[in-house]
């Protein structure tokens, strides 16, 4: 690790061996360790990602919120000190979806079932904010100090092939939102499912009121890439409304950086 450990989280630690969690494209380091019979996960965000929604301290607050509203981890511990900031949280049961990917029926089935439970959380006293305004700020932040994704594929949209062209871009589109409660980053590696089907969700850290459709785009972004076009437009067939590609594009737009 290149970061040292706050007291208490060391102390709760203890003995145990930190295993690196390779799995995510967090700029965050992910570890899961055992006490005893119980599997925990260490996550550390670095100072400088501490103002966006990459900060641990924030997703431990959505957690806590969610607790009872939504199934989510345990939050066990979190401190900060000079290098960061860290949060313990405890396993929860299950595989995620991406264990379901050979059968399309049954993760495309489970995903409009994380998408429905995730849209009912009440917005009504909710204090986290990932609207479109705020997301963009933070994209200006990453773009600024050289941080967020670097496999980039803006390839894909040839007339953007700059970070800065995608920011000044997507500050002139004007969207109107539909204010719902937003996992932030909806997928199959962040959605587990247990042996009696409940489910339980992960990485919440991009949680808080967004427009509706961020949580579909990415679902269908997920599923077009992982499973197929036609899983993907079932998936959208199936929501019972028009689809709005519009806004499925600007939010795929918005994340290339994240």
């Amino acid at each position: 690790m290149s970061f040292k450990l706050p007291t208490a989280i060391q102390h709760f630690i203890g003995d145990a061996v930190l295993k690196a969690d390779d799995i995510g494209e967090s700029p965050c380091d992910v570890y899961s360790f055992q006490r005893g019979n119980d599997r925990f996960f260490l996550k550390y965000c670095p100072v400088i990602l501490a103002p966006t929604t990459y900060s641990v301290l924030r997703e431990a607050r959505v957690l806590s919120w969610l607790t009872g509203r939504l199934n989510v981890p345990e939050v066990v511990m979190v401190d900060h000190n000079d290098g960061g900031e860290y949060m313990i949280t405890r396993c929860v049961p299950g595989e995620p979806l991406q264990a379901r990917i050979n059968d399309p029926a049954s993760i495309t089935a489970l995903f409009h079932d994380a998408l429905r439970q995730v849209q009912a959380v009440s917005v009504d006293d909710c204090p986290f904010d990932s609207s479109i305004e705020v997301r963009l700020r933070e994209l200006e932040y990453l773009l600024t100090h050289g941080l967020g994704e670097i496999n980039l594929d803006l390839l894909q949209w040839p007339h953007l092939n700059t970070g800065q062209k995608l920011l000044a871009h997507l500050k002139l589109k004007v969207l109107s939102e539909s204010r719902v409660f937003s996992h932030g980053d909806l997928c199959d590696a962040n959605v587990f499912v247990d042996a009696q089907d409940n489910l339980h969700f992960i990485d919440l850290g991009r949680g808080g009121i967004a427009d509706r459709w961020l949580d579909i785009a990415f679902v269908h972004r997920n599923l077009r890439k992982k499973v197929s076009d036609k899983s993907a437009d079932d998936f959208l067939q199936d929501l019972g409304e028009p689809d709005n590609s519009a806004k499925r594009e600007y939010f795929e737009q918005l994340d290339e950086f994240f």
